[in-house]
């Protein structure tokens, strides 16, 4: 599906689109020009259907050159292996989630506690996957023609990164995964590295971006005024309150 120029949905799950496993969070597809790149590689749970769609969408998967998680959680890092493995995309993740990726780490990855919550199956594995890029805050992320910068975003998770597009005039966009979401929400869950001190630093820091769209993920995305919802939760977290939890 094709949100705007260079950027596709091509998968999304119970809590987004329906286009793709239950479990997948909103994954990306950035074209590049001469190679594209996955933001985030949903839940590993049925990622053909997600590889199907890349390829409805007219790549092929030998374009996809890189996945870029913005963090480590299951529905979002769990199918990492699976498009490494398969086709040879090389992942890159935060230098701190980048060794609980490749060491299949249950514990740090909160897939246990997800498992115990019944998020997951008892049986399910979260498989280990090489590691071939570890993003620092600032650093240039380039696919083809296009430069994301990383910016690092801990709350919602420790190791979360977003990227941030710069486009042009009126072209800033964001790539957030579960830092913030339309409306202002935000993701607070009860699981180890989820902090709200983290959190609020992280919102004022994307608040001063004044970001134009928002790709965040989970849920629908924003092609205009992004930074009047990234403004509602910053502004909760300036009151001392809480935002709305998606």
């Amino acid at each position: 599906m094709k949100l705007s120029d260079r950027v596709y949905l091509v998968g999304s799950g119970k809590y987004g689109m329906e286009m793709s496993d239950p479990m997948d969070c909103n994954v990306y597809l950035l074209d590049g020009g001469s190679e594209c790149a996955l933001i985030d590689a949903g839940g590993g749970i049925d990622p053909e259907r997600i590889a199907a769609n890349i390829q409805s969408c007219g790549f092929s998967m030998d374009q996809v050159r890189y996945c870029f998680l913005t963090h480590v959680h299951g529905d979002h890092a769990a199918g990492a292996y699976y498009f490494h493995n398969r086709y040879g995309v090389q992942i890159g993740a935060s230098e701190e989630a980048a060794v609980w990726l490749a060491a299949g780490d249950m514990d740090k990855t909160s897939m246990n506690h997800a498992k115990r919550g019944g998020v997951y199956d008892r049986d399910f594995q979260f498989p280990a996957c090489p590691v071939a890029r570890r993003l620092k805050e600032g650093e240039p992320v380039r696919i083809g023609d296009i430069t994301l910068q990383v910016i690092d975003s801990p709350g919602h998770a420790r190791g979360h990164v977003s990227f941030l597009w710069e486009a042009g005039l009126d072209r800033r966009s964001l790539f957030a995964g579960d830092t913030v979401f339309a409306g202002g929400k935000v993701v607070i869950q009860y699981v180890w590295d989820c902090r709200i001190d983290e959190y609020a630093a992280t919102l004022e820091k994307l608040h001063q971006l004044r970001v134009d769209r928002l790709f965040p993920g989970h849920g629908p995305f924003l092609l205009g005024n992004a930074f009047t919802h990234i403004e509602k939760a910053h502004g909760c977290f300036s009151r001392l309150e809480v935002p709305p939890n998606l």
